[in-house]
């Protein structure tokens, strides 16, 4: 069938719906207009916001999901000409990327291409001279970040790993550098370099650099030690003694505009702050702070960006803060399951601020539901939902599976094994008549339950003696008892809810699958060399090419109910099929550029909304005509 035979289905485009939040690395105000913020995260995330941070959108940043936005800036002498600093573990997209249309697209800075880059800096009396702080040493550029020449010698190995750098106010030739072995200084542009470290602590990781605007000689590095302060431009320094020992690992210090003797320093465990100039300081709160603004309009608002937190206002000098992560979602999430009209999420890694997530709406917003102290939601991987069953879900982590009959509120862990040592790794519900059935695969093979995970039983997939380790499991949504069990080397089908199984006759190795669906009259696997479909039962392949680009398809989701349409997703691209996967379409409108979808669902057979689940900033939504 010709693809021009299936007309293309307009959709309003994907809408990002959170869970909002997760951790921000870096922050910056515009100060020409202040109602402009620029967040940076993990994961090469970018974002902005023009009214405070009331409501945050992404930007189409390239991506690269080992890449860290350690710096972000609006240029102060151009609001258009966007700044950002990325560090990577291997260098690829490392460096200082800038965007000329404000964020609409980007391109990678001469002479820092694969370089990781920590800090950036400008001069205040002629912005288009800037430092940059990275992992070859200390760099400079002349046209606002546009191309960098390198000003440290590269021989020197200690000033080789710069992570914080600042320009004197009073002349660009004078830039200071800490490293991570204490902190340096040029005072003629880089040809000769000095250590200032008389008053620190060996080894200190100098993580920021403070110069007093009004007061130059006066300067403030924060440190995994603690904070330091020199009034004689780093000749000296002298140990900032207020802050408590357990806190002395401090990622950033500053002072608030016009008001020298209040210093902040966001530290490890919370926010501290001084109003005698560093002689004592108290406790703001709790939350792990990397980066800290100011608006220049009035200095007592004031932002952070946090571990797990997200992004935080203050309005009255830190005193009091209020998250402001609407449209901000930098989030690890794996798990979406959908039970009676609810949808529960798993976000890892975040700390109080993950763990599990419901949406009552379809995936339009989201709220977290309450730490149980039954669940070790930290560690949670897996989650599983029976469709018909109200409140009821199923979450299993490396070592058990656990339930909850009242939406997660509370939990009970379940005994899978008699006791025997394995890991869950794939959970899945679904139902054998009118019984609901629970499939648990391992690493040493497949348990079934029929009585809600009070009892299991070990099922073979095949009469071999052996133990497979159980990857992935894929429950059909059409007639309630075909199941899909995925191993390393095979693919099993169950038609009768788990009870027996069948391995299917495969074209392909198991272990290029990206995702599977099945429909009513088809199974389909979304592969790394394309999307295979099978119409009789997984005995006989075929490639299906009409429709599709050539090469991968990561994900699909099937529509619940006796129809045949199906959504894949390739290279940022949604495609429909109406007849089970046979023949396809392009969703106009329904690209997703610069992420990666991990996981497409249904959450209601009749209903006009697909999600999307991304690995790294939350949950989509596309609404489909």
């Amino acid at each position: 069938m010709l693809v021009a035979s299936l007309p293309a289905l307009a959709a309003g485009g994907w809408q990002a719906a959170g869970p909002w939040g997760g951790t921000a690395t870096s922050l910056w105000v515009d100060r020409n207009n202040p109602d402009v913020l620029l967040a940076g995260a993990r994961h090469s995330l970018v974002f902005r916001s023009t009214n405070g941070g009331g409501r945050w959108e992404r930007l189409n940043f390239p991506r690269y999901f080992s890449a860290t936005i350690t710096a972000v800036m609006v240029h102060p002498s151009d609001p258009s000409l966007y700044l950002a600093a990325t560090d990577t573990p291997q260098n690829i997209g490392a460096g200082v990327w800038y965007s000329e249309d404000r964020g609409a697209t980007w391109k990678a800075a001469a002479g820092l291409e694969g370089i990781s880059t920590f800090a950036l800096a400008f001069f205040e009396k002629d912005p288009r001279r800037m430092a940059a702080a990275t992992h070859s040493g200390v760099w400079k550029s002349e046209d606002a970040g546009r191309s960098w020449r390198r000003i440290s010698p590269p021989y020197n190995h200690e000033l080789r790993s710069v992570t914080a750098v600042a320009i004197d106010p009073r002349d660009d030739r004078i830039v200071y550098a800490g490293t991570t072995h204490l902190p340096w200084k040029t005072a003629d542009g880089g040809q000769t370099w000095h250590i200032i470290h008389d008053g620190m602590l060996d080894d200190s990781d100098v993580f920021s650099i403070f110069i007093d605007p009004v007061r130059p000689e006066r300067v403030l590095a924060s440190a995994c030690s603690g904070i330091y302060r020199s009034e004689d431009g780093g000749r000296n320094w002298s140990k900032v003694r207020g802050i408590p020992a357990e806190q002395r690992r401090t990622h950033v210090v500053r002072q608030m505009p016009g008001r020298p003797e209040v210093i902040f320093a966001g530290t490890t465990l919370g926010l501290l702050k001084s109003t005698d100039g560093g002689a004592t300081f108290r406790r703001l709160n709790r939350h792990a702070v990397y980066s800290m603004a100011f608006d220049p309009r009035d200095p007592r608002r004031m932002y952070l960006a946090t571990e797990g937190g997200g992004i935080w206002r203050s309005d009255n000098g830190g005193e009091a803060f209020v998250q402001i992560n609407e449209g901000f979602a930098s989030r690890l999430s794996d798990g979406l399951a959908v039970a009676a009209g609810a949808l529960y999420l798993n976000v890892l890694q975040d700390g109080e601020w993950g763990g599990l997530f419901v949406s009552n709406d379809g995936g339009l917003s989201w709220g977290q539901i309450p730490k149980s102290k039954t669940l070790p939601e930290s560690h949670v991987t897996r989650l599983a939902a029976c469709p018909s069953r109200t409140g009821l879900v199923f979450a299993g982590n490396d070592e058990r599976v656990y339930r909850s009959l009242d939406g997660g509120r509370s939990w009970l862990p379940l005994r899978i094994g008699a006791g025997a040592r394995l890991r869950i790794q794939a959970l899945a519900c679904t139902s054998s008549g009118a019984k609901d059935v629970v499939l648990a695969g391992t690493d040493i093979g497949l348990w079934r339950s029929t009585d809600l995970g009070a009892s299991w039983q070990m099922i073979r997939l095949t009469t071999a003696n052996i133990r497979h380790s159980v990857q992935e499991l894929i429950a059909g949504n059409t007639d309630g008892g075909r199941v899909l069990a995925r191993t390393a080397y095979a693919v099993y089908l169950s038609a009768d809810a788990g009870a027996t199984w069948r391995v299917l006759s495969m074209l392909f190795p198991a272990s290029t699958i990206y995702d599977m669906a099945i429909t009513a009259s088809t199974l389909l696997a979304a592969t790394a060399d394309g999307l295979y479909l099978s119409a009789d039962e997984g005995r006989h392949w075929e490639k299906v090419e009409q429709g599709l680009e050539p090469g991968t398809v990561t994900t699909l989701a099937a529509r619940p109910g006796p129809g045949g349409e199906v959504f894949a997703g390739q290279f940022g691209r949604i495609y429909r099929s109406t007849n089970g996967g046979r023949s396809w379409a392009p969703v106009e409108g329904a690209d997703l550029p610069a992420v990666s979808l991990k996981k497409m669902l249904w959450p209601e057979p009749r209903g006009r909304r697909l999600l999307g689940l991304t690995p790294d900033a939350g949950v989509f939504y596309l609404e489909i005509p």
